[in-house]
């Protein structure tokens, strides 16, 4: 595991740099003392630290250098990169490193796509689709979606203006208005449902409307219609996040992989899906991207789900190096709320200020209405997950403050630094470097 507290990842193995970096930065946190202010009396009687070779003072400096250059690294911006961020649910890559992507976003050299790699409509409960289908009937019967009366719009008209729908939400969270936030969203649920059900009339989606209505009323199963559309709702909160800095819905890309498919043939924890690994590389091809950014969790340590997708996106790498040269590719690991990286094992720390908190919580708030009280919420933290996620950055801020010390970031003379009041912590790897890691992640639990 990345959070190596077992003493016998002291003990096992040649000693390396990313030990001593370990021991020490541990230290600081168990002395709650500065790295500047260590002697080497701490370092001799710390059973961890005491193991560094040619132990020493310089040591600790050596780690300090270290976790400088890893904070420059997260300074310097991306420029002319196509850049393919992927997260195993609808809201992974937001609550993981949003700070970091709202940076690429702004130059116009990048090329930024968002793949969610599964539906999610697990996390759609039956009340919140009841009464999304409860105000869209509504309105519907109040002739206050006029969408409908287009000639075309049974036949093809439903399809198209999706744009509009996201644009028309914002526009209604700028003007603080949430009736018309709200009636924005029930478009795209009226489109979405003449799409599942092939209506033809507005008669039509009134009376499926009306069926649906009573079905989730009386508790029924939910049909396989029934959960794409709550798929499709995530869908929509997705676009709603990413539409805050203008990005077009051809640049947000929903995968569905089979993960959630009942119908998929039984398979180990750790196996994946050739269909999957198929889409995945299928995209890869086509977008052909320069940073790829990918969620990194254990299997047990957050949703298997983010186990399984990692994998897959592993193996079309892999298949991808086989025909393309990959040498200049990077790879963005990044964690969220389910677990973290130790600071040395992440070797690129991303500045986030007050101003870059601001924004990420109002999006989430704003756009992700099924998550603010999460059907599934991390079992250590009672709240919205991007509260959790500030949280967790304002932390790791703390521990490379004991390294750096305070007054680093307050008088340095890079303003985005003095700004900083929490880090990102990614790692950041070659393809090879991220394939064989993934490799190793599975042979672990053979």
């Amino acid at each position: 595991m990345f959070n190596k507290t077992d003493p016998s990842y002291f003990d096992n193995g040649p000693w390396t740099f990313d030990k001593t970096e370990h021991a020490v930065i541990g230290l600081c946190k168990i002395l709650d003392r500065y790295a500047h202010k260590l002697t080497l009396e701490d370092l001799q009687d710390d059973p961890r630290c005491s193991k560094i070779p040619n132990l020493s003072l310089d040591r600790v400096q050596e780690v300090v250098c270290d976790v400088e250059a890893k904070l420059r690294r997260g300074v310097k911006p991306l420029e002319n990169e196509v850049i393919y961020h992927t997260g195993p649910h609808h809201d992974d890559i937001m609550l993981g490193i949003m700070p970091f992507i709202n940076r690429q976003l702004r130059s116009p050299s990048n090329e930024v796509h968002f793949a969610i790699m599964t539906s999610g409509y697990h996390s759609v409960t039956d009340e919140i689709l009841l009464e999304a289908l409860e105000d869209t009937l509504d309105l519907l019967r109040k002739s206050l979606i006029q969408m409908v009366d287009y000639p075309d719009f049974f036949e093809k008209g439903f399809r198209f203006k999706q744009e509009k729908d996201v644009y028309h939400y914002l526009n209604n969270i700028a003007r603080k208005n949430p009736d018309e936030m709200r009636r924005g969203f029930c478009h795209r649920i009226l489109r979405d449902a003449v799409g599942l059900w092939n209506l033809k009339s507005v008669e039509d989606v009134d009376s499926k409307l009306e069926t649906e209505i009573e079905g989730l009323r009386e508790g029924r199963p939910n049909s396989p219609e029934i959960q794409k559309l709550k798929g499709q709702i995530r869908e929509f909160e997705e676009e709603l996040v990413w539409a805050y800095t203008g990005t077009s819905l051809n640049h947000i890309h929903h995968l569905r992989l089979g993960l959630y498919d009942d119908k998929s043939p039984s398979l180990p924890n750790n196996a994946i899906h050739a269909h999957d690994v198929q889409t995945v590389l299928n995209q890869l091809r086509e977008l052909r991207p320069t940073v790829i950014s990918v969620a990194i969790d254990y299997e047990g340590l957050g949703p298997n789900t983010h186990f399984k997708v990692m994998q897959t996106i592993a193996e079309a790498i892999h298949l991808w190096s086989q025909e393309t040269n990959l040498m200049d590719l990077r790879v963005f690991g990044y964690r969220n709320v389910w677990s973290t990286f130790h600071p040395a094992e992440a070797n690129v720390y991303v500045p986030v200020s007050l101003n870059a908190m601001a924004v990420f919580e109002k999006a989430f708030k704003d756009s992700y209405l099924t998550q603010v009280k999460a059907e599934f919420p991390n079992p250590d933290f009672d709240g919205p997950f991007s509260e959790l996620a500030e949280q967790i950055w304002v932390k790791q801020l703390k521990d490379i403050q004991l390294v750096l010390g305070k007054n680093y970031f307050y008088e340095h003379k890079h303003p985005l630094i003095r700004a900083t009041h929490g880090l990102l912590f990614l790692k950041q790897m070659t393809a090879q470097e991220f394939v064989d890691l993934a490799s190793e992640m599975r042979k672990g639990l053979a």
